[in-house]
């Protein structure tokens, strides 16, 4: 389903890639598709993270290695793949990063924008039709974020749901989260508990939860201002930064031009919307209005600081002395701030599910640690592994990872 297409500037990202010198990436993905104006952008081959983990980035960059102006990675902690992206300058990212407020310093305490994406959001800020000033909290001392907050009298927060809840007393005691006007979260799943827990906490804020990936360097889907009002938590595509938004059985599926380092043609970026045909009518403004997809299989699934991939639960079924085929994991939310885990498994007898069960607690990482830490901080409340004689999500292909959350 393609959400948002400029075909011209498709047509002319293709001819740019294929005719680039200093890569033939693409030039050589392409070459089986023959693709040209009468095509559809359904013709081109799609792109993964493990196309581009296979792929040295020296060997992807399309622009001198002179012009690179920093470089991103993502650590592959769960997957065990870590990918490098380069990125070049980027004159305009075409966000307002007060999302039509009138806040004027957010507070930052989201760990891309601590770390390698800092540099590119002030410029952010500064060239926005609604200048602002960042201010970069701690992610390792909410204290002291708070302290900074209060000195300088912060109107805003962008963070994750987990860190929002986690600063919330340290504002309380060293300012007042009734001087957050705004509230933006990204980078983790969010249910409705949690929600209601962040909007209790910051009474005065509106809410804005966007989108974005270390590949793509930017956010590029967020609410408008209307949406925040009326309380609506879903997502439209920021369209001057995208060439084309598709989804592809539930998976949003980016065309991004704007890092002339690596640009990304049909990159399937592992996480799962559903288009919204009321709120695009009643917000979209031509453009679709997309809601995060609770339910249904998904390659990773990001909540309360921990991160599950497909990858991750493959690898930990392959380490296994018994062979067992036919799995998934199943993620379901509990209160605001823990989840359960649900192992489902084939044709196996009990004896061999308490194996399976005891190697996850003790060997499956979530990130920073393992089931059994994150059972200990209370981030996880059981994990039960269930013998079926079929798996309970059953889709056009195979999916190891459902996420309810």
């Amino acid at each position: 389903m393609i959400l948002w297409l400029d075909k011209e500037k498709t047509n002319s990202l293709v001819e740019d890639v294929v005719s680039n010198t200093h890569s033939s990436f693409y030039k050589n993905r392409l070459a089986q598709s023959r693709f040209d104006e009468s095509k559809d952008i359904e013709d081109l081959p799609t792109l993964d993270r493990s196309d581009l983990v296979s792929v040295h980035p020296d060997k992807r960059l399309y622009i001198p290695d002179t012009d690179v102006a920093f470089v991103a990675y993502t650590s592959g902690t769960s997957s065990g793949q870590p990918l490098i992206s380069y990125f070049s300058e980027i004159e305009n990212y075409h966000i307002d990063p007060t999302w039509g407020t009138s806040i004027k310093r957010p507070l930052v305490v989201f760990p891309p924008l601590n770390k390698t994406f800092g540099g590119t959001f002030v410029q952010q800020c500064r060239q926005s039709q609604n200048p602002c000033t960042p201010l970069f909290g701690s992610l390792d001392n909410l204290p002291a974020s708070a302290y900074l907050a209060t000195e300088v009298k912060s109107d805003a927060l962008y963070t994750t749901p987990s860190l929002a809840v986690a600063l919330a007393p340290h504002l309380k005691k060293h300012y007042t989260v009734e001087a957050v006007k705004l509230l933006v979260i990204s980078g983790e799943s969010i249910g409705e508990s949690k929600l209601m827990q962040l909007r209790h906490l910051y009474p005065n804020a509106l809410l804005a939860n966007l989108y974005a990936s270390s590949e793509i360097g930017q956010f590029i889907m967020g609410p408008t201002l209307e949406m925040m009002k009326d309380g609506v938590l879903a997502f439209r595509p920021l369209k001057e930064a995208l060439v084309a938004l598709e989804l592809i059985e539930g998976e949003l599926v980016v065309t991004y031009a704007l890092n002339k380092a690596f640009p990304l043609i049909r990159y399937r970026t592992g996480d799962y919307f559903k288009h919204s045909p009321e709120l695009s009518a009643k917000y979209g403004e031509g453009l679709p209005i997309l809601e995060w997809s609770g339910k249904g299989g998904v390659d990773v699934v990001r909540v309360h600081g921990m991160e599950i991939r497909t990858g991750s639960v493959d690898d930990f079924f392959a380490s296994l002395s018994q062979t067992i085929e036919d799995y998934q994991l199943h993620i379901f939310p509990e209160a605001s701030d823990n989840v359960s885990l649900v192992i489902e498994v084939v044709g196996v007898s009990d004896e061999v599910a308490d194996i399976v069960r005891e190697s996850f607690l003790h060997s499956f990482t979530l990130g920073s640690g393992t089931v059994s830490d994150a059972m200990q901080k209370d981030k996880v409340t059981s994990v039960i592994v269930k013998v079926v004689a079929t798996l309970s999500y059953q889709g056009n292909k195979r999916r190891v990872l459902i996420s309810h959350v």
